[in-house]
């Protein structure tokens, strides 16, 4: 693969954070440098900054004359996140209802109905994405940035863990009901009953997260 932009460490760094974030190297996945850097083209020095770097975001574990590996995500990360998330959500969703325009509301009418469609189909895969732009849709509607980049960062650490539908499939059916009730809320203007409705929505599933990974609350 060749190295066209950016520094050689830098695209690797990304390429190798990508797979991690994504879920496409796991937790434990031995990086062999000379591996890598054939894969890259290049020599070791670049695939060792790389690592070096990921290492210090707590992606990468490092062992001096053992070599380098996928560290897996910890409980206390886990319930950190899922804790931000239950909050930080119902009041992104709050203000959405505040700034939301009608190409917001079409956005997520469309979403609902695909929705409905996967649910039908119990596409689990394709509910979850599709849930996951629902909710995206919400949060670029806040109109607070410093909050959507919070927000979107959170859920780049949850790529790493299990969908909650993928686990519990049950929930999709609550989960569907209350998307549709959450638009009218917006249609509405009704700020506070999205808020409360959100923070149940997402409690919920996260409660469920957490019983899953043995995590108080």
């Amino acid at each position: 693969m060749a190295i066209l932009s950016m520094t050689k460490s830098a695209s690797i760094y990304n390429e190798i954070k990508k797979k991690i974030m994504d879920g496409v190297l796991e937790p434990d996945t031995h990086l062999v440098i000379k591996q890598i850097a054939n894969e890259y083209g290049v020599s070791d020095i670049p695939v060792r900054e790389a690592l070096k770097e990921l290492s210090a975001e707590g992606l990468v574990k490092t062992i001096p004359h053992i070599g380098s590996k996928v560290t897996g995500i910890s409980l206390k990360n886990i319930k950190d996140m899922l804790q931000m998330r239950e909050y930080l959500e119902p009041f992104a969703a709050q203000l959405a209802a505040k700034n939301a325009t009608e190409q917001t509301i079409t956005e997520l009418e469309t979403c609902c109905n695909s929705l409905n469609e996967a649910h039908q189909k119990n596409d689990i895969e394709h509910y979850s994405k599709l849930n996951k732009e629902f909710h995206i849709v919400i949060i670029n509607s806040c109109g607070n940035q410093i909050l959507i980049n919070t927000i979107f960062d959170l859920i780049e650490s949850e790529k790493r863990m299990r969908k909650v539908f993928e686990i519990f499939p049950e929930v999709m059916l609550d989960s569907n009901k209350e998307h549709h009730k959450m638009v009218e809320y917006i249609k509405t203007g009704n700020d506070k009953a999205l808020a409360e409705l959100m923070y149940f929505h997402k409690k919920r599933s996260f409660d469920k997260m957490r019983k899953y990974f043995s995590i108080d609350s």
